[in-house]
């Protein structure tokens, strides 16, 4: 794959976050792909890897993801990285009980490698009990 069929693809799948489009994103995905982050661990196939969006997207259905330039790589396997922000409003329910109308911010990155048939593998990378603290599902006590 080349560089510009990378590009192409990565630019489908923000097209995709950009539409709130959860089954637009999914077909991004191979069919037997896998997605990993720390919310849901390791999931495989596109049909698991839609619930994962579409979980995401009732808990924060304003959601948005921004995506600074990724870095891309063709060898040995088809590849890139991409550092992102996601801010949205909890709806609920996000591994718990949210406190509806919680903003939420935080920032990541994730790993993608490629095949002509679209994304294989993804692994997303956050700091997920910030997340849930930020949702009030997770509490913390002041020492």
């Amino acid at each position: 794959m080349t560089r510009a069929d990378i590009e192409k693809q990565l630019a489908e799948h923000a097209a995709g976050f950009a539409a709130r489009d959860a089954t637009r994103l999914a077909a991004t995905h191979t069919v037997d792909g896998t997605f990993e982050s720390p919310a849901a661990g390791l999931v495989r196939g596109r049909a698991a890897i839609l619930d994962v969006y579409r979980y995401w997207y009732k808990a924060f259905p304003d959601f948005t993801l921004t995506w600074e330039s990724p870095v891309i790589d063709t060898v040995p396997v088809p590849r890139a990285g991409v550092f992102w922000s996601f801010e949205g409003t909890a709806a609920g329910p996000f591994f718990g009980d949210v406190r509806p109308g919680a903003h939420v911010k935080m920032s990541g990155a994730a790993e993608y490698t490629f095949s002509p048939d679209g994304i294989v593998s993804v692994r997303h990378i956050f700091d997920f009990s910030a997340i849930l603290v930020a949702t009030g599902v997770l509490k913390i006590r002041p020492s």
